[in-house]
């Protein structure tokens, strides 16, 4: 009776032990299928970072990007504060303008600086008087530089220009010396004229 008990166990045991490998192989294969050992599927390799800085902007040169073809982004003024300051981020923002989208040309020059000239007359009624004709000398040289012929003839014009506002900056200078800050609205015209000058005469053509 021991005996045959003894027997079945072993049976009993055997099978177990079947029963285990054939699990073990079965999970096995299953895990390969899957990716891992967990059975899990495999993660997916990370995509590659992107280059430090790279935001889909293109500036420079040629640049073809909707900040560098809609024109300057001139910032919109509130209708009251100190003229000079307004006067300021408008010709920063055009000069940001001229140098980060390759402005070197009579047209996109000509183009920046009547943008330029409408948003200086919003600005104008709160300058000194002698400066207030401040947009239409930017305006009528921006219509001389389109149309020259040269870019001699387009530089003349812009040169002009500039004479004209530091022979005004004079002016006021002269009845108010002890008020520096009344002629900060003119000094930062002369600013970015001569800026986009020189943009012109390092690269420009029609």
């Amino acid at each position: 009776m021991r005996a045959t008990t003894l027997a079945k166990v072993a049976k009993h045991w055997a099978a177990a032990l079947v029963l285990a490998v054939a699990l073990a192989a079965s999970g096995g294969a299953f895990a390969q299928e899957n990716g891992g050992p967990t059975g899990h599927a495999a993660p997916a390799p990370a995509p590659a970072p992107a280059a430090p800085g790279d935001h889909g902007l293109a500036f420079g040169p040629g640049a073809a990007s909707d900040a560098c073809t809609i024109g300057p982004s001139l910032p919109t003024l509130p209708t009251f504060g100190e003229a000079g300051d307004d006067v300021k981020a408008l010709s920063r923002a055009t000069e940001s303008y001229i140098r980060n989208c390759g402005c070197a040309t009579q047209d996109c020059i000509a183009n920046a600086l009547d943008k330029y000239a409408v948003a200086l007359a919003q600005v104008a009624p709160r300058l000194p008087p002698q400066l207030q004709d401040e947009a239409n000398v930017v305006a009528q040289a921006a219509r001389r530089v389109r149309a020259a012929r040269t870019k001699a003839e387009a530089l003349h014009a812009l040169h002009d220009a500039i004479a004209i506002i530091h022979k005004d900056v004079e002016l006021v200078r002269a009845e108010d010396p002890d008020h520096p800050r009344l002629t900060r609205g003119g000094d930062f015209v002369a600013e970015t004229l001569n800026v986009a000058s020189l943009a012109l005469e390092k690269g420009g053509g029609l």
